[in-house]
């Protein structure tokens, strides 16, 4: 849900990198995912097809990458931990290169809520203020998504 609100609000739009569709799928990564992108198919437009994209990208590249992530720092985790879930936001927004990079200029003896903090205020490369704001957002999205359930 927080991917959906924050990447695309209830619009389509691309993005000045080449994103599109209701999760701002790359044309190459939606391709990877098994959806159809050329010239006159675009299936990232479709909600179904892009949470599908969206979905397999999520369990097939960015939850191994945060794992190599982190086995690289000896990190233990669980994938059930919130900062872990964070971690795996980050590299959907960033990708597993700028994410490790980060991660690796932090040079972390653990992971939890301390990493997840260390990385909203670290920059390298390509991972920039969007990137370290991406997981605040996500969580902010939870909070207001969570408060509009509540009150009725």
């Amino acid at each position: 849900q927080a991917i959906l609100l924050i990447e695309s609000p209830a619009q389509l739009k691309k993005s000045i990198s080449g994103a599109y569709g209701a999760f701002q799928l790359m044309p190459d990564v939606a391709r990877n995912y098994g959806l159809t992108v050329n010239n006159s198919v675009d299936e990232r437009d479709s909600f179904e097809r892009s949470a599908y994209g969206a979905a397999q990208l999520i369990s097939r590249s960015c939850i191994p990458s945060v794992k190599s992530i982190l086995q690289a720092h000896n990190i233990p985790y669980e994938e059930t931990d919130l900062w872990f879930r964070l971690l795996v936001m980050h590299v959907y927004h960033a990708g597993a290169t700028n994410v490790r990079a980060v991660v690796n200029k932090i040079h972390p003896s653990q992971g939890g809520q301390e990493l997840i903090k260390q990385i909203w205020s670290t920059t390298t490369g390509s991972f920039g203020n969007s990137s370290q704001n991406y997981t605040q957002v996500a969580l902010a999205t939870q909070l207001l998504l969570h408060e509009i359930s509540t009150a009725h």
